[in-house]
């Protein structure tokens, strides 16, 4: 143990040098006299070794005294309407994120039950093929009750033209079958959409497949 002092000694030395001159560095820089550079609500620049109250939530730059370099440049503090806008920003983006990344679960759970693309494709097309009937039946519908209606204002077209009141049962029929056109065309609009998406999770899914195929993640067709 004595022999290995002397090789020691100078090591702790070097050590504790080396510590008392970061401490002095750092105590140096928290010392540092700065200089503040803000403009006021005319645009006139100033330059000011201290900070005057009204300006301490407004934007500025602080400098180092000693070299006129920049140390710290500081925002305006938001109002309250603009923290408002950032939390709620920050809010949607959080839930956005975890939007995408419930989503990109979700795809990885039902791309590992395929095992081709072919496969893949074909349970989509099947999908697919059941929308196009749904949409095929409400148009015919549509078609149906638009037909029928236009039979009902025949009737009432006539009572007009005759000079008589439209009957009371016509008046309702013509009503009850507009609100179910529209209805019908609703439906057609929310599966048409239903049929955009299923592609575009077809799309996301094919990609997601190749992927993990690359990845060897997938399983050879036929085990």
């Amino acid at each position: 143990m004595t022999r290995s002092t002397p090789v020691l000694r100078p090591l702790l030395v070097a050590a504790l040098a080396l510590v008392v001159a970061g401490v002095a560095v750092a105590q140096a820089a928290q010392s540092e006299r700065r200089l503040y550079r803000w403009t006021d609500a005319n645009g006139k620049v100033h330059y000011t070794d201290a900070l005057p109250p009204e300006v301490v939530d407004k934007a500025r730059q602080e400098l180092s005294a000693q070299t006129g370099l920049v140390r710290e440049a500081v925002d305006r503090a938001l109002t309250a309407e603009e923290r408002r806008a950032a939390e709620a920003q920050a809010a949607a983006e959080a839930v956005q994120r975890t939007r995408i990344e419930n989503t990109r679960r979700a795809d990885e759970a039902k791309v590992s039950s395929f095992r081709s693309e072919e496969e893949l494709r074909a349970a989509y097309a099947e999908r697919a093929s059941i929308i196009d009937g749904t949409l095929a039946s409400l148009q015919a519908a549509i078609d149906a009750q638009r037909e029928s209606l236009m039979q009902q204002l025949a009737v009432a077209g006539d009572a007009e033209l005759a000079a008589r009141a439209v009957p009371e049962r016509t008046a309702t029929i013509i009503g009850e079958l507009r609100r179910e056109i529209i209805n019908q065309e609703q439906a057609v609009v929310l599966r048409a959409a239903e049929k955009q998406a299923l592609q575009e999770e077809l799309e996301r899914l094919v990609v997601l497949f190749h992927e993990r195929e690359a990845r060897g993640l997938v399983p050879p067709a036929g085990l």
